[in-house]
């Protein structure tokens, strides 16, 4: 069973411990792994290329069946053209339908080249595509599965600090709460480290663990004696001290 805290110094310490623990673990689930990061970003342009590909076959497909459409409507409209020439009677009435024959023609024409040149970029999209599509699946459950382990260990810290935050209100529960509001307002101004822990340094000598200030003599007997929150003369956190770390 888990030692309970005795002092409220030492509640104290144990709280802002368990409170880091909660911040710690809150940044890490909302934060995504950085090979993630690179890995769904990978995915997302495997997608993007894969849906402008798509594009691109569907785009090419529909103008080559508009151009055959008005290919086809040009060649009826040049049967048209053609079969009037032999019933016109003056020549300026032959020469303008043969002009209009020439342009119908040169549509035609136009419409053919530009329907070769879709044919050549569907051809390369839909190989390009082809190939694209082949490696997919195995790309996408690949994305799929590292997604769905950081799903879990999401699940497993939200778990984690849950249990945590309960411990906190628990162990506020147990403190004055004129030393809690100390602890907070400290807290809010040292970037959540608001109880700092003693170190002895050296024989009889002792120093702040956040700043690393060496303590007054004086200092170290009172906190050895006090029960009260003794701050430290550098920084002004809450010194907490521990007999256990004496040497």
């Amino acid at each position: 069973m888990e030692d309970q805290p005795s002092s409220p110094l030492e509640r104290l310490y144990q709280l802002q411990e368990v409170l880091n623990e909660v911040r710690t673990k809150t940044e890490r689930r909302s934060k995504t792994p950085d090979h993630l990061v690179h890995v769904e970003a990978a995915y997302n342009d495997l997608v993007h290329r894969r849906q402008e590909l798509g594009g691109r076959v569907q785009s090419a497909e529909a103008r080559k069946k508009e151009l055959a459409s008005e290919v086809a409507d040009l060649a009826e409209q040049l049967a048209k053209y053609q079969k009037q020439l032999a019933l016109v009677k003056t020549n300026r009435e032959y020469g303008a339908l043969l002009n209009e024959i020439d342009e119908v023609k040169k549509k035609i024409r136009a419409h053919e080249d530009e329907t070769l040149a879709l044919e050549e970029t569907l051809g390369k999209a839909q190989a390009e595509a082809s190939q694209g599509e082949s490696g997919f699946p195995a790309e996408e459950q690949g994305y799929l599965d590292q997604m769905k382990e950081w799903r879990a260990e999401q699940e497993v810290l939200g778990g984690e600090i849950a249990a945590a935050s309960a411990k906190a209100e628990a162990l506020r529960a147990r403190i004055d709460k004129k030393l809690l509001l100390l602890f907070d307002r400290i807290a809010k101004t040292r970037q959540g480290l608001a109880v700092a822990r003693v170190e002895m340094v050296g024989n009889q000598t002792a120093a702040c663990s956040a700043c690393h200030v060496r303590l007054r003599p004086q200092l170290l007997s009172d906190l050895r004696m006090s029960r009260e929150a003794v701050h430290c003369e550098s920084c002004k956190r809450i010194l907490y001290w521990d007999p256990k770390a004496e040497v």
